[in-house]
């Protein structure tokens, strides 16, 4: 979901996907939640080299895999797209919303030296955590995804991946 026009939204959709799998096939971890964080972490430095100084996305990514016989869903995300599982028709958030409503996120970008204004990240912008936004960056908007690890059970229905625009008309 991007924000400040499209340029890191488009290079995410390509390159996110192709880096995430080329480390999973390479390094074939018995856990992702460290090869998830790398590759945000990893693509967030790339996308600096393109015009991303007032230009960001929020991401949720989620991959699942077989571990030791059991189906597990990984959930990664960034910003406010989110992550929602139905189990038996009940709804379950598996990510986190990083805005400044969260006391916990308020207070890290306040301690990383962030000044917030106008309920704002520097003035301008409501999430804590994103791709790009190189303008922020020092003001405590970060890339480093919040992991949740889901071992899917039988009455897991489905999980449902959207931005903030779609669950705000929901």
């Amino acid at each position: 979901d991007g924000h400040g026009g499209n340029t890191v939204s488009d290079y995410l959709k390509d390159r996110f996907p192709e880096e995430l799998k080329d480390r999973i096939v390479n390094d074939s971890p018995s856990d992702l939640t460290k090869v998830i964080d790398e590759t945000f972490l990893k693509i967030d430095k790339e996308i600096k080299m393109i015009d991303s100084e007032q230009c960001g996305s929020t991401a949720c990514v989620g991959v699942i895999r077989m571990e030791s016989g059991h189906r597990v869903l990984y959930i990664a995300n960034v910003g406010d797209t989110r992550a929602l599982l139905s189990r038996n028709g009940v709804e379950e958030r598996l990510s986190i919303d990083h805005r400044l409503s969260d006391k916990s996120e308020y207070n890290r970008v306040i301690d990383m030296g962030g000044i917030v204004m106008n309920d704002r990240v520097g003035g301008t912008l409501l999430l804590t955590r994103a791709f790009g936004d190189y303008a922020l960056k020092d003001s405590g908007v970060i890339a480093t995804p919040s992991i949740r690890k889901h071992y899917i059970r039988p009455f897991d229905r489905f999980v449902v991946i959207a931005s903030d625009g779609v669950y705000d008309t929901m």
